[in-house]
């Protein structure tokens, strides 16, 4: 049992060498951004026609309560995307004209308009908005942040190892890495209109399921005084930090696709990435309480 454990924590070890090449084949979900569009009127106002941005900016939403069918038109040529609403309907898009807007290298005072021609029944109606680029917030705090938190969890990590009266605080910063990474995905997942919750969040979590698993089980036997309990630890924190090392760049965008705070986004990014770092170091120490004692 102890070498197979061994045997995975070495190999965590080895994963973060092909982190960049995991990371450069991105899923297409959706990720931070430098900015999002915001509805500004419609033009002229249609009782019953609904329509606001979803998904942190990337998509549109349709509630069609008009009694007429409404129509997204497309600028010119034969439609693409733009939906067809009947009454009662809902449509959900991405539409280019905003992303258009997104695209502006220098927007005029930190935003830019946009126009999406629609029509309801015989009705023309336009609808106005504008891509707003907020204040990116302040990456060096989170950063001290994530580097406190590493430091902190491998003190635990290390005393846990080596004494017994640690234990106890080894299991609850694992189990904050477990909750925080929790949170972090059903965050993500709670954006996503259209789509089962259960399925976008288990999609999300990935390989961390067996994180979750681990850092569960290691907490558990580690209070139960088992000797590999904290290598479970660690193992799960190596795994934390390795799937949220490319969240860290959520430190310097102002958008994120949470549905809470984007601060506490943020946090969960520290505690997992710095707290998980961390765990992982302090395996050096559970991998010498493990090594069997040398004899005369």
């Amino acid at each position: 049992m102890v070498r197979a454990l061994v045997l995975l924590w070495l190999l965590a070890l080895a994963l973060p060498l092909g982190a960049g090449t995991a990371a450069a084949h991105g899923d297409g979900g959706l990720g931070p951004e430098a900015h999002i569009p915001r509805i500004v009127a419609l033009e002229p106002p249609i009782p019953g026609l609904d329509v606001r941005v979803i998904e942190s900016g990337h998509r549109l939403r349709i509630d069609n309560h008009t009694g007429l069918p409404v129509e997204v038109l497309a600028d010119s040529g034969p439609r693409t995307h733009e939906p067809l609403v009947a009454d009662g309907g809902t449509a959900r898009w991405t539409d280019h004209r905003v992303r258009a807007a997104a695209a502006d290298p220098a927007p005029v005072e930190g935003r830019r308009a946009w126009a999406i021609p629609m029509r309801v029944g015989d009705t023309a109606v336009t609808l106005r908005g504008e891509q707003v680029w907020p204040e990116p917030p302040a990456s060096l705090p989170w950063w001290l942040a994530t580097l406190l938190a590493a430091a902190g969890a491998a003190l635990v990590g290390i005393r846990g190892a080596r004494q017994r009266s640690w234990a106890v605080a080894l299991a609850g910063v694992t189990l904050v890495v477990v909750a925080a990474h929790a949170v972090h995905v059903l965050g993500g997942a709670l954006i996503v209109e259209d789509q089962p919750l259960l399925q976008v969040a288990l999609g999300a979590a990935g390989p961390a399921l067996l994180a979750w698993v681990l850092g569960l089980l290691g907490a558990v036997l580690t209070v139960a005084r088992r000797g590999y309990g904290p290598l479970l630890c660690s193992l799960s924190g190596a795994l934390f930090a390795l799937v949220t090392a490319f969240n860290a760049n959520n430190f310097g965008y102002p958008v994120l696709p949470f549905a809470w705070a984007a601060d506490l986004d943020r946090l969960t990014v520290v505690l997992t990435l710095g707290a998980g770092a961390g765990l992982f170091l302090a395996g050096f120490a559970a991998l010498r309480e493990l090594s069997p004692a040398p004899t005369a």
